[in-house]
């Protein structure tokens, strides 16, 4: 439902009409009269352009991109205009429990007939956690900025916000497996397959084999040149716990960079040694929650 709502202009626009209505009357000046009812019938059909400008606008999709605190949130606004007319001067509102924050966007936009616009916002900087963004309001003034078009949306969606990674540089120390390492190196020596589980990185994969149709396995190499990396809070408590949290950021981004199959002990959270984009993203969920699995929302 569109609610209409006067705009700040009204406190200058306002007094001016007054004005101009005392001139009128203490004057009788027909001219004056003329305009003022001009500018009243022109403020009354403007109510119905600025309900028409987003009545037939809606929101097909809505992405939060996760971020590391002290940082701007991406987010990713899907729109599309199933109307006949396109709709103009469309700006953005997060509405959290009562408060209001705006969603700084680059200017207000213009949504053809028929199209589907993806429209990228920004959301203030916020410290690390899970969030939720409830709520979100399309806003328009079109035509005149005299009245403000407002279309609620309800869109639930959950993004979390990572400690700022910073510490010290390079890696702890780290542990030989003896086993299974990092994707095969020169002397290591193959051992054998087993069966791919779901969520293991795709590096280890024996993609020959299946692109001769046998079943998803994982290759498996001995030598002790395999090396993982633990990062555990319990190891580095002479930090504040939010500086823990921030070392052990760094220190995941720099394993994740060097290949260096890296694990997380943190809190409630034990995360075996593995590479890839998931396993970087649930580490740095974790981070951002402080090892807490109920995490908390804001």
């Amino acid at each position: 439902m569109i609610r209409l709502r006067f705009t700040a202009l009204w406190f200058l626009f306002g007094p001016v009409l007054g004005c101009m209505w005392m001139a009128a009357v203490n004057y009788a000046n027909n001219l004056v009269y003329a305009v003022l009812y001009l500018i009243g019938a022109l403020t009354f059909v403007s109510v119905f352009h600025t309900w028409r400008n987003l009545a037939s606008l809606e929101v097909e999709h809505v992405r939060v991109k996760p971020a590391f605190a002290g940082e701007e949130i991406e987010v990713e606004l899907h729109l599309r205009n199933r109307g006949a007319r396109p709709a103009y001067n469309v700006v953005f509102q997060r509405l959290d429990r009562g408060a209001i924050c705006w969603l700084r966007s680059r200017k207000g936009i213009r949504i053809e007939a028929g199209d589907t616009e993806v429209v990228t916002a920004f959301l203030p900087a916020q410290r690390r956690g899970r969030y939720r963004l409830e709520k979100l309001a399309v806003r328009s003034a079109y035509p005149f900025g005299l009245f403000w078009a407002v279309l609620r949306v309800a869109v639930r969606v959950t993004y979390f916000v990572y400690p700022a990674p910073h510490g010290q540089a390079g890696l702890p120390d780290m542990i030989a497996t003896g086993t299974e390492g990092p994707p095969h190196r020169s002397g290591d020596d193959f051992s054998g397959v087993r069966v791919y589980s779901p969520g293991e990185s795709l590096r280890h994969v024996d993609w020959k084999a299946y692109a001769r149709g046998r079943p998803l396995v994982v290759k498996q190499f001995t030598g002790g040149e395999g090396r993982e990396l633990w990062l555990e809070a319990r190891l580095i408590l002479r930090m504040a716990p939010e500086d823990r949290l921030s070392q052990l950021a760094l220190w995941a981004i720099e394993a994740e960079e060097g290949g260096v199959p890296y694990g997380l002990s943190v809190g409630d959270v034990n995360l075996a040694p593995e590479l890839g984009s998931d396993h970087q993203r649930r580490v740095l969920e974790a981070l951002a929650t402080g090892g807490r699995d109920s995490s908390r929302e804001q």
